[in-house]
């Protein structure tokens, strides 16, 4: 494809990750991903949640180096910096309901390992946010205002935890992403390279989603 403007590669990205949340929301829907909450479940979220925060920050932070601008290594950083803060919150409250803070770190679900090897090989930073922060991250303030609704009547302190921590962090730095692309992601082939990376990312994650999901405690 040709080199498209910032504003239509921007879209273009957006659509395709809009045309993924669809079909993994009904996807979701048909295998009862919404069930009602347990203590055992939440528990597992929690663990989960550990791990995808952990993980955005190790396969975020070896690019701080490679950015050009100051400003942006910094704000880069303090999104690594958020991420690992949002990993020991996570640890803390599992501990606190008498779980395993690490379980699914130290044994990974197959398909979350082939997420993050994946994010870990790719070859620039505008793949990595065009796939992570650009991509499937989107979908969890998504996924958690739902959780923190379902989750406020029978335990308070994680939903606090996720509305007035998690998400209110994220916000902070959702303006990232689309900068650091419209900035560095301006020829048709890292275009294309950061195009096929969401892709993947969101297929890889939906896959993970599932598996997730249908390991839940019944």
């Amino acid at each position: 494809m040709e080199a498209l403007s910032p504003e239509d590669f921007l879209k273009r990205l957006s659509d395709h990750r809009e045309a993924f949340w669809e079909k993994m929301t009904a996807e979701r829907k048909s295998y009862g991903a919404e069930k009602p909450l347990s203590p055992e479940i939440i528990l597992r979220r929690l663990q989960f949640g550990v791990v995808m925060e952990r993980k955005a920050a190790e396969v975020s932070a070896p690019w701080v180096p490679h950015l050009p601008e100051l400003e942006l290594q910094h704000c880069l950083s303090e999104y690594v910096a958020n991420e690992l803060k949002h990993a020991s919150i996570l640890r803390k409250r599992i501990a606190e309901l008498n779980g395993d803070p690490d379980v699914l770190w130290k044994n990974p679900l197959a398909e979350l390992k082939q997420l993050w090897d994946f994010h870990a090989a790719l070859g620039s930073f505008c793949e990595l946010f065009a796939s992570v922060q650009y991509g499937h991250e989107e979908f969890f303030p998504r996924t958690s205002k739902s959780f923190i609704e379902r989750v406020e009547p029978i335990d308070p302190q994680t939903a606090s935890i996720y509305r007035d921590t998690l998400l209110a962090d994220e916000a902070g730095h959702e303006w990232l992403a689309p900068e650091i692309l419209k900035r560095y992601a301006t020829n048709a082939g890292t275009q294309a390279r950061c195009l096929e990376a969401l892709q993947t990312g969101c297929e890889l994650f939906g896959r993970a989603i599932q598996s997730f999901n249908r390991t839940m405690p019944a």
